[in-house]
């Protein structure tokens, strides 16, 4: 007579245990949700192109952009064509890596000249329950749901004005509840722009100062109020997600225009190209702070591609060559430093233990963090040839998913 019970709540949390498995392998957005903090996955720490690579598949364009993953889906995007005409985006089996579905929509715009140096699919979605939200440097703004049918399609060039710059854009796509934001800063008119998710309307939109950048916004639970954080060239700071008013701001910043910011709750780093232009801004101000909450400056480390990654109070920052510097978060001192094989466009990731570095030549170095001197236990490589570069990653639950520009990789236990 028990049994007829205890079987619906025993049914009952079967189901949330797998809803809860089903959330930790989420990496729903570009850095996942917390940084490239994955504390609670038991991730891969050694692999080649024998051993530890459980599939591999072709992709329909090629692109630049970072791989997500929602569920069992892994969710990524491309374009096609002399003119970047088409624009993809195609659902794989996180297990098997089978393609599930693909769908290939004409750009409302066109460019004339293609490179490797100027945007292609750069911009890395966005997944949430109802769907996955795919955003293109020819300004087509696209949700699908996740049997891949059209929800709503937005072409922001036609309704806000051309991009305009030598190298495209390439900020991502930034999730919060309920709503998607934008950042679109090139050399003309720049705005900041929040969606709602089921509709695809505008909440409301920011006008901004022409700057050129390719980098993404953070969102940031600041006690009660969410915040979206913001570092582009020559300018880093904070506005309210609720209505994109600007609550404080440090200028007179350069070359920080493709690492995105990081931040513990207390300090903002911004990572730049110039030696003395990497800070950690204290996040505590209002209105103009630059001359007040600047905490420290770099003096030598220099961040490039791969945006910064906060670690149990240690900034870690790569630059143009593959030099891995680690700095403290309280005063920007040089703790340590390492040559990687080559630098990286694809941000880090910690699991709490270890850290990861993935080289734009796909080889990728492991650090045991667990120390007070961290030390390498694996240099990796998923074997992609000379002409390739890996452009992102994003981390499941016992597993690494890989891109460079025509292929994508799992890598698991």
């Amino acid at each position: 007579m028990l049994s007829r019970y205890f079987h619906p709540i025993l049914a009952g949390l079967i189901l949330q245990a797998t809803y809860c498995q089903a959330q930790e392998t989420n990496w729903p957005q570009f850095r996942g949700e917390d940084q490239g903090l994955a504390t609670n996955r038991e991730l891969p720490k050694v692999w080649n192109k024998e051993r530890g690579i459980a599939w591999t598949n072709e992709l329909s364009g090629f692109g630049q952009s970072s791989p997500i993953v929602w569920q069992d889906s892994v969710y990524i995007t491309s374009t096609g064509g002399k003119q970047k005409e088409h624009l993809y985006l195609e659902a794989f089996s996180l297990k098997s890596g089978k393609r599930n579905w693909v769908q290939k929509v004409a750009a409302s715009k066109t460019v004339k000249e293609v490179s490797k140096m100027i945007s292609q699919g750069a911009p890395t979605p966005v997944a949430g329950p109802n769907g996955v939200y795919s955003f293109f440097e020819s300004g087509d703004l696209i949700a699908f749901d996740h049997d891949g049918q059209k929800l709503w399609h937005r072409k922001l060039q036609e309704e806000f004005g051309d991009f305009e710059g030598g190298h495209g854009v390439g900020s991502s796509l930034v999730g919060s509840s309920g709503k998607i934001f934008l950042l679109i800063d090139h050399d003309g008119p720049s705005y900041l722009l929040c969606l709602d998710r089921k509709s695809g309307k505008t909440i409301w939109k920011t006008d901004r100062d022409s700057r050129v950048s390719w980098t993404t916004p953070l969102v940031f639970q600041n006690g009660e109020q969410t915040q979206i954080l913001i570092s582009s060239n020559g300018i880093a700071e904070a506005l309210r997600a609720e209505d994109g008013k600007r609550l404080w701001w440090v200028e007179d910043l350069k070359r920080n225009t493709v690492a995105s910011p990081a931040t513990d709750g207390k300090f903002m780093i911004i990572g730049s190209s110039d030696p003395r232009q990497s800070v950690a801004i204290k996040m505590d101000g209002k209105g103009d702070v630059s001359k007040s909450h600047v905490v420290w400056r770099t003096t030598l480390a220099t961040s490039s591609f791969a945006s910064p990654i906060i670690d149990r109070g240690v900034v870690y920052l790569v630059n143009r060559t593959g030099m891995l510097q680690a700095l403290s978060l309280e005063t920007g001192k040089q703790l340590w430093k390492e040559r990687l094989p080559a630098s990286t466009w694809a941000s880090p990731i910690s699991d709490g233990k270890h850290l990861y570095f993935f080289c734009k030549d796909g080889k990728s170095v492991v650090f045991d963090a667990s120390e007070k001197q961290p030390r390498i236990i694996a240099e990796n490589s998923i074997g992609i040839t000379e002409d390739e570069t890996l452009y992102g990653v994003a981390a499941g639950q016992k597993s690494f998913i890989l891109r460079s520009g025509r292929k994508i990789f799992k890598v698991a236990q």
